[in-house]
């Protein structure tokens, strides 16, 4: 019975709290918890198949990628999309799943779980598959040392009885090795493809005996083809891309001699989808169903999700610690055409509230002639234009607008192709705010739906809507060294 009322509070309080406008991603979960103290529990009545996808980067994209991909081939499948990753915002997929009496059984349930909460969720509910992705320093005022992260994880798997499916590459995922588990490693081949080098990087030392690695090939980051001297070395993989090639529609990746076209953009998602494809294979999906999948996807979470604004392409990806940032960076980069970047940085709770990670960030390579400029935005804003005066990026070009639609208007006045980093809590409000900027232009060019209307594309605008939107009178530039504090540091 104090599951039923649980269930019944939590889509009371779901429901009141989006009516107020407080969204409700995660209430239900946090009522239902408190009526039934262990109800993460009750993901086994929801799914046949569970499985869970920790780590640093990469949790949902590969989520949502296999999801689609389980879905396409005709599975039924509960998953928390949006990211809400604790036990209480798994509680609350649990809570919107689940019809007013009982459970709704779904073929699988595809789970992404912060890495400081799955040793919770395991001791709710165990599941049948555990992916973990990489590990990266991440929100260390949340989290604590890595090392300390790992080992209380890997603790909460002992007595487990999951197959683990592992990212070889990483040296920090290796250490899951020593657990009576069936192990499946992936990784990329020594010559799979081409990734950008930085100057900063992550730790590359053995975690057995803090000997430095020697490696053979660095993809990113400390990912890549690594061994010690005292033994400990990067396993056999299971599942491995020979080539990752990168492609105007998305990167394609080449396992076992055949082809795996994918809609995703940026070298670095190669993992993502190795370890969903991988997952989908112990699924029993063929390749033709993964396939097909893989090219039906797309992206609509604001990681690497490119946005028609005006007559430009802009991008935007989510950014939380150094070694996203640099990939979106190098990603960013690639092309010698004139660009604008954005940099938008909360230090809110979900951002983790201390932001000295962005001086890990390899933002010397954004000094390049063709950054048009630079501009900070959201709570931390002068932050981050310091962090690019540091750079040595000019101060002329460097911009501070703290209001995220202000940076968009200015950016689009501008007229360049943009690249956007958000952290966590700008990533939200950025989709919106780009998203409505995109929509503009669909309506000025007669967009409906698919169809294009070209006898409208000139159609002048109303004075109402010329003033609609207008930039704001002063732009406030960095102007020598002024004062600062820790909070919000004024370069």
């Amino acid at each position: 019975m104090n599951t039923q009322l649980a269930i019944w509070a939590g889509k009371t309080a779901g429901t009141v709290s989006r009516m107020i406008g407080n969204g409700g991603s995660t209430i239900s979960g946090v009522v239902a918890r408190k009526l039934d103290g262990k109800f993460l529990r009750h993901l086994r009545s929801n799914a046949k198949e569970i499985i869970y996808i920790t780590g640093t980067n990469g949790k949902t994209t590969t989520v949502n990628l296999l999801a689609h991909l389980l879905e396409t081939s005709g599975k039924t499948v509960l998953t928390n999309r949006e990211g809400s990753n604790m036990v209480t915002g798994i509680s609350a997929t649990i809570v919107r799943n689940a019809p007013f009496i009982g459970f709704m059984m779904n073929d699988v349930a595809v789970i992404e779980v912060d890495e400081a909460s799955l040793p919770k969720a395991i001791l709710e509910c165990q599941p049948d598959y555990l992916i973990v992705t990489n590990f990266f320093r991440d929100q260390l005022d949340r989290y604590g040392e890595l090392d300390l992260l790992i080992e209380k994880m890997k603790d909460s798997l002992k007595s487990v009885d999951v197959k683990l499916i592992l990212n070889a590459d990483d040296p920090f995922v290796n250490r899951f090795s020593d657990l009576q588990t069936k192990n499946i490693y992936v990784g990329l081949d020594e010559n799979a493809g081409r990734f950008q080098s930085y100057t900063m990087g992550e730790s590359k030392y053995c975690p057995i005996c803090q000997k430095e690695f020697t490696y053979t090939t660095v993809h990113f980051g400390h990912l890549g083809h690594y061994q010690c001297t005292c033994g400990f070395t990067r396993p056999q993989t299971t599942l491995s891309a020979e080539k990752i090639y990168q492609g105007e529609k998305g990167i394609r990746l080449t396992m076992d001699g055949k082809d795996y076209p994918t809609t995703l953009k940026g070298m670095y998602n190669a993992y993502n989808a190795l370890l969903a494809i991988c997952a989908c294979q112990e699924m029993g999906m063929n390749t033709k169903e993964i396939r097909e999948g893989l090219m039906s996807y797309h992206k609509t979470d604001g990681r690497m999700q490119e946005f028609f604004i005006g007559e430009d392409t802009w991008k935007l990806n989510l950014v939380k610690n150094p070694a996203g940032g640099n990939v979106t960076l190098s990603e960013y980069l690639q092309t010698d055409e004139n660009k604008q970047l954005i940099f938008c940085l909360n230090d809110n709770l979900a951002d983790g509230e201390d932001i000295s990670w962005i001086w890990d960030i390899d933002m010397e390579l954004a000094n390049r002639e063709e950054v048009e400029t630079f501009i900070a935005s959201g709570k931390r804003a002068h932050d981050a234009a310091l962090r690019m005066k540091y750079a040595g990026f000019p101060e002329e070009k460097i911009i501070i607008l703290p209001d995220m639609k202000e940076a968009v208007l200015y950016a689009k006045r501008k007229g360049y192709p943009t690249y956007i980093m958000a952290t966590y809590t700008c990533l939200t409000s950025m989709v919106t705010i780009l998203s409505q900027e995109a929509g503009k232009r669909n309506k000025r060019d007669g967009f409906i739906g698919t169809f294009t209307i070209p006898f409208l594309s000139g159609h002048p605008k109303s004075l109402w809507r010329q003033g609609k939107y207008h930039m704001p009178k002063k732009t406030i530039r960095m102007e020598g060294n002024l004062p600062s504090n820790r909070r919000n540091q004024k370069p």
